[in-house]
């Protein structure tokens, strides 16, 4: 019989690859709990501090690790051993003093090591947008967010905004435009960077289309999987040197 929909457990064959997990050595792994990232796209604390990172063996181990109050995502104090982190989401390990960035990789996402300056900002990409009066605009994002703005704003959807954490003050908008900076962060070429040269017009049936030059090849790409990232080079570190 399969587990329910609440499970608190995952049988490992059905987690996603980028876990890193062995598969064959138990049968089952913490599921992630609903939060501001999807099953695929995000992984539960306890697997990132024990099959990504490596600082700790079991899950127990973990357990005591996050219920102490030693981690921080996205500057606020987690102690749900289930919590979904994901793409941009910012991992501060008290008991180490190192910082981790969730960025876009060819494995879908990676941990990158980043400096205490950088803690406090993230990227997040705005998926949705709504009006509820003729002041204010409801903005929805990648992460789960949503935050309320002056209809001065009009951000558009598919643009990035670089925000201060965890207070959500907006600091820099990054536009979904020509010449400026993305990373694919789903499909075959997710974890690369690239420039964008042209943007091709969507419709009812056809989704809006990047073309992207990456590594002197030039490719496209649905708008939905790519997410802009600076102009001329990242807002922020989002790679290793």
């Amino acid at each position: 019989m399969g587990r329910k929909a609440g499970s608190k457990i995952l049988k490992r064959s059905m987690a996603p690859n980028f876990w890193s997990l062995a598969k064959k050595q138990k049968r089952f792994v913490t599921r992630p709990h609903s939060g501001p990232h999807n099953l695929k796209s995000s992984m539960p604390l306890t697997v990132l501090l024990r099959d990504i990172l490596n600082l700790t063996k079991t899950y127990n181990e973990s357990k005591y690790v996050i219920n102490e109050g030693n981690i921080q995502v996205d500057g606020k104090i987690r102690r749900d051993t289930h919590f979904p982190v994901g793409l941009m989401d910012v991992i501060e390990i008290g008991k180490i003093n190192q910082i981790y960035r969730l960025v876009p990789s060819n494995n879908l996402l990676s941990p990158l090591l980043i400096s205490p300056e950088e803690k406090n900002m993230k990227l997040c990409k705005v998926i949705g947008k709504k009006s509820l009066n003729q002041n204010t605009y409801q903005y929805s994002l990648h992460d789960g967010r949503t935050l309320l703005l002056s209809s001065e704003t009009n951000i558009s959807v598919g643009s990035t905004l670089k925000l201060e954490i965890p207070s959500q003050k907006v600091l820099k908008v990054l536009e979904l435009k020509k010449d400026n900076l993305v990373a694919l962060i789903g499909g075959q070429n997710k974890g690369n960077f690239g420039k964008i040269i042209n943007i091709k017009s969507s419709s009812i049936s056809r989704p809006q289309i990047l073309e992207i030059e990456v590594n002197t090849n030039l490719i496209e790409a649905p708008s939905r999987i790519t997410m802009v990232v600076g102009k001329n080079k990242p807002e922020l570190h989002l790679y290793g040197d």
